[in-house]
């Protein structure tokens, strides 16, 4: 496949997910999809191979992504591999920050994960950050790939307690798991692998393998009234 023809893969398959499909003039285009056994979503324009599912025509929103793939059964395929990234190693004690978050982040500690799902019952990566960072101050919008969008870009060597970590298992499909840096080597996300919300280490780890990038927002910072866990 040429350069061009990824980029504009990439770009097709974003702009569907963003309700923004890209279908020719007079003719809606199908989406095919599949979401992996990290709960990572794929989708592309085209039928990459038999686990992608075609999930909808046109425009369509968060929430009827989440109809299609359980109508068409398109959950649980393989993760693809991507090229290793080295992520930071320590698992001491958590900063201070770390564990504000933690306190935030307490009421879904342990809820199942749920594709498309918002509350204590079940919630899915996105979800989740969007429900801590509420608490924080700072409103993310609902899917990762925009969030991906937001703050100033963190290397790996540089994380720090609070920075949103990205995550692919397909580069021609983009980012399609989001969890939020701890400090100590570790982050907090919501994962069909791990049975939910919970802390899991990075380092050595497929996370560690599917990293893609870290953002910063400056602006949440977690309110003095929530900083104590529960």
């Amino acid at each position: 496949m040429s350069l061009g023809g990824g980029l504009g893969r990439v770009a097709a398959a974003l702009a569907a997910l963003a309700g923004l499909a890209l279908p020719a003039p007079g003719l809606a285009r199908t989406m095919y999809g599949y979401e992996d056994s990290l709960g990572m979503l794929h989708t592309s324009p085209v039928k990459v191979n038999e686990h992608y599912k075609p999930l909808y025509e046109g425009k369509a929103d968060f929430a009827a992504v989440v109809r299609a793939l359980r109508e068409q059964d398109a959950l649980g395929g393989p993760p693809p591999a991507r090229p290793r990234v080295a992520m930071p190693v320590d698992l001491g004690p958590l900063p201070e920050r770390g564990e504000r978050i933690l306190g935030l982040a307490a009421p879904y500690m342990g809820a199942p994960y749920r594709l498309g799902g918002d509350d204590t019952a079940g919630i899915d990566c996105s979800g989740l950050t969007k429900a801590v960072f509420s608490r924080l101050g700072c409103e993310l919008p609902r899917q990762s790939r925009l969030q991906a969008a937001l703050g100033a870009p963190v290397a790996p060597t540089e994380l720090e307690a609070g920075d949103l970590l990205f995550f692919a298992t397909d580069k021609a499909v983009g980012i399609s798991h989001v969890g939020i840096y701890l400090g100590g080597g570790r982050m907090l996300h919501s994962s069909p692998r791990r049975g939910g919300v919970g802390v899991e280490r990075l380092s050595g780890t497929d996370y560690e393998r599917w990293f893609v990038s870290a953002r910063r927002l400056a602006r949440a910072e977690a309110p003095q009234a929530a900083q104590t866990r529960p």
